[in-house]
């Protein structure tokens, strides 16, 4: 009996190890995106991919230059009342647009956050006029960054999501599937 839990224990320490040394890997192996996307967030630059190919980047200036608009939206935290706020930003279809995307069988765009997080937004969203921002300044001052404790510089906000959920702050990134 003892002969059989000693073998499941060194199995158990062999699987171990190589957890480890998988997990070990890929630390090792994304800390160069991770670190290209702290500095994309600390540059203010947002990149349009479609299909995994870079189709554009962006600076804050040039967003702007795209037409930025003042709107309202109500940011609901975990357990608390949702508080309306006035963004500015531009609408994320005119972005697209301006990087040239075709929309042509096209069901979603993933809008993924420095920190890793994604959010899927649906094209019918997406084209819906007043809705789907890309906004940069909250009550007249920027977002600011991860590092800084900010939300942005960039955060993706849906209007009509009553509850904000599928907000995504710290935005660095969008790609059309």
């Amino acid at each position: 009996m003892e002969d059989n839990m000693s073998k499941q224990m060194k199995g158990i320490g062999i699987v171990l190890v190589i957890v480890g040394l998988v997990l070990g890997v890929s630390i090792y192996m994304g800390k160069d995106d991770l670190a290209l996307r702290t500095q994309l967030n600390n540059d203010a630059v947002f990149e349009i991919f479609d299909q995994d190919n870079a189709l554009a980047t962006y600076t804050m200036e040039e967003i702007e230059a795209l037409g930025a608009s003042e709107f309202k939206a109500h940011l609901k935290s975990s357990g608390q009342a949702a508080v309306e706020y006035t963004y500015q930003g531009v609408l994320m279809k005119t972005i697209l647009e301006d990087a040239g995307v075709d929309f042509e069988g096209k069901d979603s765009a993933i809008v993924t956050a420095v920190d890793g997080y994604a959010v899927s937004v649906g094209m019918d969203k997406l084209m819906d006029d007043d809705n789907v921002y890309l906004a940069y300044m909250r009550e007249g001052e920027l977002l600011g960054t991860y590092e800084d404790g900010g939300r942005g510089p960039y955060m993706m906000i849906i209007r009509k999501d009553q509850f904000s959920q599928y907000w995504c702050k710290y935005a660095y990134r969008v790609e059309l599937q």
